[in-house]
């Protein structure tokens, strides 16, 4: 509730001023290397979301609004519900038909009440993707739920409205509202690809994601204890970072101090710096684990690997 929410916030206040990042003073100017540190020094301080008791709730959701939608089963997937994932970055909350066909406008429109509802409004929705098979026909930044509607009256399998959901505890995460007609897993080839895709955009975080799903159950838990190590906390707090941008200037200044990080420089700044040491991270991981993810790509794991070395080459 509300005042359990405002004693966290005291309680954060004070673990981040007793044991959190150590500030410049005000007259000395921030470097790369001095927001570097301050983010080393937060990603140890943050008291972190549960993840467990988190997935018990979202699983709770998933039973009660599953009824909204006939013909859908709620299916309790993504990082929350893995364990070989150590922090809470964002919700998957997903509703599959198992047969092909089309989103219907009546069940879209469940899915943008249901998101508008556990969001609180409106205001509080962050982005939409519509698909069509492989044709993504939209996936934009935007709080125009009618918009959205129009492009799925054109024909969609697959709808995601993407919102900022608020845990009891007072911690904000994205949450991803889904609906899907046929299959619910994306198939190695396609896994692959969106590999490449991502290895050329420079997201080897990720990529770090995408690998994962591809390796066998023993394989994982020693990948991911390698991306937990420092990565994962790093991809937490760049998605908290994110989030910074779509409150207002209030709820964020009072949200800050949640993740040890100092009001100035702006969060943006600080969302550079975080991102940077996160696909530093998550290459260096890649590249370390090589012999292992080879063997996963198929024929194109050579091409991968000479772009990811040619990266880190290129890298300062």
């Amino acid at each position: 509730d509300d005042s359990s929410a405002r004693f966290r916030s005291l309680v954060v206040l004070v673990v981040c001023a007793s044991g959190g990042p150590t500030m410049p003073p005000a007259s000395q100017t921030w470097t790369r290397a001095s927001m570097a540190r301050v983010v080393r020094d937060a990603i140890e301080s943050i008291d972190y979301p549960n993840k467990d008791r988190a997935w018990e709730h979202v699983q709770q959701l998933g039973r009660k609004h599953q009824r909204r939608f006939p013909g859908y089963a709620f299916i309790p997937r993504g990082g929350l519900s893995s364990p070989h994932v150590k922090y809470m970055t964002d919700i998957d909350f997903i509703f599959n038909h198992p047969t092909p066909g089309l989103v219907a406008p009546r069940e879209y429109d469940a899915l943008s009440q249901l998101a508008v509802e556990l969001c609180h409004g409106e205001h509080n929705i962050i982005s939409a993707k519509v698909s069509y098979g492989d044709d993504d026909k939209f996936d934009e930044e935007t709080q125009d739920l009618a918009m959205v509607g129009s492009i799925v009256d054109e024909g969609a399998d697959l709808v995601v409205i993407t919102g900022r959901y608020t845990l009891r505890n007072g911690w904000s995460v994205p949450m991803d509202f889904t609906l899907q007609r046929g299959k619910s897993k994306m198939s190695k080839a396609m896994r692959v690809q969106r590999i490449c895709q991502n290895v050329e955009e420079g997201n080897y975080a990720k990529v770090v994601q995408r690998v994962r799903a591809l390796l066998e159950p023993e394989e994982k838990r020693d990948f991911a204890a390698e991306w937990n190590r420092e990565g994962g906390a790093l991809r937490f707090l760049a998605k908290q970072l994110d989030l910074l941008r779509f409150m207002s200037q209030r709820e964020a200044s009072e949200y800050l101090p949640y993740l040890c990080i100092p009001a100035s420089p702006a969060p943006e700044e600080w969302a550079t710096v975080v991102t940077e040491s996160m696909q530093s991270v998550a290459l260096d991981v890649l590249l370390s684990k090589r012999r292992l993810i080879m063997r996963h790509l198929g024929r194109e794991g050579e091409r991968i690997y000479d772009q990811l070395e040619t990266a880190q080459h290129a890298a300062p």
